[in-house]
């Protein structure tokens, strides 16, 4: 066994760091399913990652469990260190939640905001811990916001991540180097199945030039790294810090967006590109909202406000004013919608039980940032094993084979991401008849000359802003 560093023992049975069949069984079983949830998935400066040492991966917070599972499979596909990640306490109420992250490495947090000053006393495991896995080269992910944020922009973070790894580095008589390092998540889209997600590392920030600081001064090391931190998860994600527009300028970067990604050299189709893009886009507008032409960007995001309003309350999507309507087809698509009827159908009755009650119960939850944990985790978990189970069984009594009734439990992937497809297509293609009905009857005739305006306002605010750069 490999010889391990610090094992005081206090109230801890630490592990020796070696898994199970069964949990290395049950992970890839994760990123299986995690692989048919996403579309696609991307990761990015992992070659930025320090070998053989001490490492805690900060990030942006912006889904619940989602955002740790991506991570974790981030790093996992570079090398195979230990990884640990830190998650708010009440995660862990659920009795089968709780089950689940701990035995993905998830580590309960107690915090003053959340379970109050009672609660603190607690996280001592969870501290003893992290020391542990520090000091022998593993890796900890922790989320410094503390809570998840509905947007993208970055919120405060808190020092205590700061304190963890240089208790860690202390506790190792300061001979360890450890490193803190910046990451982001990054989503196509936050709540639906099958869209991307983007996972981007940064330049590791070495702790070891602070030791002598911190030594003297605890507080002043720690808001000096965290000053470090905090800008480079920012360089790294969206942050949309002006967020009295934030509605606005959301709804700008995936409309003119796309317009203005195509315009300088990206493509909008592949998430990386379209994360340089839109940062680069709403760089642009800040420095429009702090010049001369303040009045004139702040009815710019008025107009896209309404407009956004309007295709709401009309259910149609800003992408059908790009393209000319055309009868022919409408009924094509229509056509081919009703061909492949009969195959969602039998697709949806396969996979039903894995689709609704994540929904039914998303319903009753407020907080939509749960809503991408609720249906992973309850499908993954729960659904799909049963799921898998009752359907061999059937199989095998209707077909009279084992090896038929196996056969068709591999096709239910691919029945589930056809069910999603088919459904998210006939929503935009029922999006786009009915655009097409109200351009037939003279109904947006306004909203065409107000994205009109819009697109043409931005289009000289923008010149304007190069020429004088």
């Amino acid at each position: 066994m490999k010889q391990r560093l610090w094992t005081e023992n206090l109230t801890v049975k630490y592990p020796s760091g070696r898994r199970g069949v069964i949990y290395r069984l049950f992970k890839q079983y994760v990123r299986l399913v995690h692989s048919v949830y996403y579309r696609r998935v991307y990761f990015l400066g992992r070659e930025n990652m320090p070998e053989n040492a001490p490492l805690m991966v900060v990030s942006d917070h912006q889904n619940s469990l989602n955002d740790a599972l991506a991570l974790v499979f981030a790093i996992n596909a570079r090398d195979r260190r230990k990884i640990r990640a830190i998650a708010r306490a009440d995660a862990f109420d659920f009795p089968v939640f709780g089950t689940i992250f701990r035995g993905l490495g998830i580590m309960p947090a107690f915090r003053l905001m959340y379970q109050g000053i009672g609660s603190m006393a607690n996280n001592g495991d969870t501290f003893l811990k992290t020391y542990y896995e520090l000091l022998n080269n593993g890796t900890v992910i922790i989320y410094p916001e503390a809570g998840h944020q509905d947007k993208r922009w970055l919120g405060k973070f808190s020092y205590g991540y700061l304190r963890i790894a240089f208790e860690a580095a202390e506790k190792g008589n300061f001979e360890k180097e450890v490193f803190v390092m910046p990451s982001c998540n990054h989503y196509s889209d936050y709540i639906n199945i099958r869209e991307d997600i983007l996972i981007k590392f940064g330049k590791p920030i070495s702790l070891k030039p602070y030791y002598e600081l911190y030594k003297e001064k605890h507080r002043t090391a720690q808001r000096e790294v965290n000053e470090l931190v905090r800008n480079s998860v920012a360089e790294l994600m969206l942050n949309i810090t002006d967020l009295d527009n934030y509605d606005a300028i959301d709804f700008l970067r995936n409309t003119y967006g796309i317009k203005y990604a195509k315009d300088n050299g990206f493509n909008p189709c592949k998430l990386p590109e379209k994360l340089l893009a839109d940062k680069q886009f709403v760089k642009h507008l800040d420095t429009l909202k702090t010049s001369e032409y303040e009045n004139e960007i702040q009815q710019v995001y008025d107009d896209a406000v309404f407009l956004n309003d309007k295709i709401r309350e009309l259910k149609i999507s800003d992408k059908s004013f790009e393209r000319k309507p055309m009868f022919i087809r409408n009924i094509f698509g229509t056509l081919c919608f009703a061909i492949l009827f009969p195959l969602y159908i039998a697709a949806l009755i396969s996979t039903s039980l894995v689709i609704y009650p994540p929904k039914l119960i998303n319903r009753r939850i407020k907080d939509i940032m749960l809503h991408g944990t609720i249906t992973l985790i309850l499908s993954t978990i729960v659904l799909i094993p049963l799921l898998n189970i009752i359907v061999f069984f059937v199989a095998w009594a209707i077909a009279d084979s084992a090896l038929i009734a196996l056969a068709y439990l591999v096709c239910l992937p691919f029945l589930y991401i056809f069910v999603i497809t088919y459904e998210k297509a006939w929503k935009r293609h029922k999006s786009r008849i009915r655009f097409c009905n109200l351009l037939k009857k003279d109904k947006l005739t306004e909203l065409t000359g107000i994205r009109t305006h819009i697109h043409e306002n931005l289009d000289k605010l923008l010149k304007l802003k190069r020429e004088q750069n």
